[in-house]
């Protein structure tokens, strides 16, 4: 049910003037259950003496909940409107949601800054003890847990390295100083008793000037979604529609300059618009251009701003600007959820947070980018044989035009380098980078890639970086949901890994289904499975390409007059993302089940003649096809033994074991025993995960290019180079360079010490308990505490 506002509904607000610079929203009530509510608990004459404050308690909610009057707007004096945050607010959305977590016996004061500068909180209290206490926490966002039976709580601020925080006037634009006889006024928030659950400062400003903007009190149970106008244009609108923890969906909508829904914590599937009261919807901009400017798809059409949260952060401020006919989302600041709040947080290193990839260029990953994954991985995703790959010569350089093909992790060549060093002073030239020393990040590792795919030409080069901003950073983050339906429907998934560990991209064109007529659908898709593959299925200096078959069984049935338009604009969005945006990823493409040797001549006449030696026309496909996977990873119509996928369950995308045959996995099993963490490879899969993915973040799977070409760029990724996971050639390289010994990686043991050190803690843990549980149950004859392995009972 839609929430109604304690001032009344949302559409009164366009009669007032446009002098009310600032409206704040309190909290909003699902219905009129609350309030009748409390009437029958006022009036109800059952209540003996003993629940006489029950009633005195819901009388005072009452009167603030139905006695207050709306606010009248004189056109002469503009008038502030109070912020009215009741005692009761039981009927946020989805209150029914009590948290169980540690934090509910403490109060949580929050510092929440933008990040011109560190700042501290200060904060001091008498405990429930009665003995005074000081904390302090530094940072750009900080917390100080107090328990909640303090008293006499004082909260003040300062700039690490800088001047005190002094008070503004926080009703005001342009946040003026607030000062007595002259003189500024530090600024201090006091909690005499009672204090609220969690009171959140929102801080900004530079070193020199920072002040404390907005202050949010709110119970431990609800997240902040707020809406900050930094102009007064328009009055503008927040829509939210979320799932309760009922499970049911809700909608709540709040108008003004300042907005704020306190929402359950429990909320789901949260989405976010915005609009312009009187005006037109809020649509997309791209954030990370300077000018701000508005976005258009692939169709030529402006997308909506939506946010969606399947799990909404502790807090999210949108800051919101422009006039009714072009209002813009400027900046999101989000507060990710505190694990010690939230008992539900999955805090797995496989997790990528929103806000990873809400940020400037310079900071943008150059991997991931796809967020709320509520399917699960294949337990086979990252087995141990694809993590612990040794590349052959071979493999790092193709065998046929002896083009790189692993550039990360790895010891580059001198001309390489040299090229690198070329192409930093070209962008600078071109006025791509301000500093050719510090290359942004979302394409820095795929440098040398870029330089590679453009044979050496630099104006080619800043070509492929631009396609990268214009093509894939604009677009992400993408949520599974916004593609759920077009993974499941097969038109482009993974399937399996040949035998030098590189996964299976299929593309059937018979299943393009509504894509045909979106290509902005299509690309969202496109992007979404090769970003799927980056960060999870490949492993720098190891696994860093794929393999393409596209199937054109059945395809004229896709097609007819009216939409060759569309398949054609499809197909080019294809080949961009794979060759452009995704360039020096693809070893081959096969392209299958051709309806005619016509079109196969017309598609071969429009391949580059560079680009020829990748694609192939097979006309026997299992026979042609076959020998470069083992059979369990291929689906039976193209020569392997897995099942042949159907729509519908093409995602999760499916992996499976021993990509490499058998032989691999008794490698596996001998390494496993000579390291002793585990006494058989079968043992390690029947203790752990089959997949290694668990204990690998989006920094490992992004990997490093060991880039010489500049000292500064050098610096930054050597130290992290000692601690990766190293093939043998490049623990060798490395060791040279940095002038110390790097060990190689090569079992699980040494892959999870350097990738999860809780993991291998914990086996050893467990080890030395079961071979203490051999001496004393299976070697009843030993005494000095020692067993000899061939003791361990069977199975173990």
């Amino acid at each position: 049910m839609a929430g109604c506002l304690c001032w009344g509904p949302a559409e009164d607000l366009t009669e007032q003037p446009a002098e009310l610079k600032h409206i704040q929203v309190a909290r909003v009530h699902s219905d009129k259950d609350e309030i009748n509510q409390l009437v029958k608990v006022v009036f109800d004459d059952s209540l003996h003496e003993k629940q006489e404050p029950v009633k005195q308690e819901a009388q005072s909610k009452l009167a603030v909940e139905v006695a207050t009057p709306a606010p009248e707007v004189s056109t002469e004096q503009p008038r502030q409107l109070p912020r009215i945050v009741s005692s009761m607010s039981r009927s946020t959305p989805g209150d029914a949601y009590t948290r169980t977590a540690s934090t509910t016996n403490h109060v949580i004061l929050e510092m929440t800054g933008d990040r011109f500068c560190l700042r501290t909180i200060h904060v001091s209290y008498t405990d429930p003890s009665g003995r005074q206490r000081q904390k302090a926490q530094k940072g750009y966002n900080s917390k100080v847990f107090i328990p909640d039976a303090s008293t006499d709580i004082v909260v003040q601020f300062s700039v690490v390295g800088g001047a005190k925080i002094y008070k503004v006037d926080r009703n005001k634009p342009g946040y003026p100083w607030i000062k007595e006889g002259g003189k500024s006024i530090i600024d201090t928030f006091e909690y005499s008793s009672s204090p609220p659950q969690h009171v959140q400062f929102f801080l900004h400003g530079s070193s020199l000037r920072s002040w404390v903007a907005d202050v949010d009190e709110r119970k431990h149970s609800e997240n902040l979604l707020e809406m900050v106008s930094r102009d007064v244009k328009c009055v503008r609108t927040m829509q939210v529609k979320y799932t309760d923890d009922s499970g049911q969906e809700q909608t709540w909508s709040g108008s003004g300059y300042n907005v704020k829904c306190h929402m359950q914590s429990s909320a789901s599937n949260v989405e976010v618009t915005f609009s312009a009261v009187g005006g037109r919807k809020v649509y997309k901009v791209d954030r990370r251009h300077p000018k701000l400017p508005f976005i258009k798809d692939a169709n030529g059409k402006q997308p909506l701003e939506k946010f969606v949260y399947s799990t909404l952060p502790s807090s999210v401020q949108f800051e919101i600007r422009g006039s009714s006919i072009m209002p813009y989302v400027s900046s999101v600041f989000e507060n990710d959820i505190d694990i010690l709040e939230s008992a539900d947080f999955d805090c797995s290193c496989s997790v990528d947070p929103p806000g990873l990839f809400c940020v400037g260029l310079d900071e943008m990953p150059g991997i991931g980018g796809i967020i709320d994954l509520q399917a699960p991985h294949s337990e086979f995703l990252l087995p141990a044989e694809v993590a612990l790959f040794e590349p052959t010569n071979a493999e790092i350089f193709h065998a046929g035009s002896g083009a790189r093909q692993i550039f990360l992790n790895t010891k580059l060549k001198d001309e390489e380098t040299a090229k690198l060093k070329e192409f930093r002073q070209y962008l600078v030239e071109k006025k791509v980078v301000e500093n050719g020393d510090v290359l942004p990040r979302y394409f820095e590792s795929a440098a040398l890639r870029i330089v590679h795919t453009s044979k050496g030409k630099l104006d080619k080069a800043v070509d492929l970086v631009k396609a990268s901003q214009k093509e894939r950073v604009r677009r992400l983050p993408i949520a599974e949901t916004d593609v759920l339906d077009d993974l499941k429907g097969g038109f482009m998934y993974w399937h399996g890994r040949d035998k030098q560990c590189r996964p299976l991209l299929i593309i059937r064109l018979e299943r393009i289904g509504a894509m045909a007529k979106d290509k902005e659908r299509a690309v969202k898709a496109v992007l979404y499975s090769l970003e799927y593959a980056l960060r999870y299925v490949l492993v720098p200096g190891r696994v860093e390409n794929w393999v393409v078959l596209i199937d054109l069984e059945n395809v004229l049935s896709v097609i007819n007059p009216l939409s060759i338009g569309g398949m054609v604009g499809v197909a080019s969005a294809i080949a961009t993302a794979l060759e452009k945006v995704y360039c020096g990823r693809m070893v081959w493409v096969k392209i299958i089940n051709m309806p005619s040797n016509m079109l196969a001549r017309a598609i071969n006449g429009v391949i580059p003649a560079e680009k020829k030696d990748k694609v192939g026309f097979p006309t026997d496909v299992k026979k042609e096809i076959a020998p470069f996977f083992e059979p369990n990873q291929l689906e039976e119509r193209y020569g392997g033994s897995a099942a042949n996928t159907k729509p519908g369950d093409t995602y999760p995308y499916r992996f499976f074991p021993q990509c490499r045959g058998k032989a691999s996995t008794d490698k596996g099993e001998e390494e496993q025993q000579q390291s002793g963490l585990c006494r058989t490879y079968s043992e390690w899969k029947e203790t752990e995960d089959l997949s290694l993915h668990e204990s690998t973040t989006l920094a490992f799977h992004e990997g490093a290019l060991w880039d010489e070409s500049s000292e500064i760029a050098k610096v930054r990724w050597l130290a992290n180079a000692k601690a990766a996971s190293l093939t043998s050639e490049s623990a060798q390289a490395i060791s040279k360079l940095a002038g110390t010994t790097v060990e190689p990686c090569q079992t699980v043991e040494r892959f999870l010490e350097l990738t999860n050190p809780e993991a291998v803690r914990g086996a050893h843990d467990n080890r030395a308990k079961t071979e203490i549980d051999w001496g004393s149950a299976e070697d009843p004859d030993a005494t000095d505490g020692k067993t000899e392995r061939s003791a361990a009972p069977t199975g173990v």
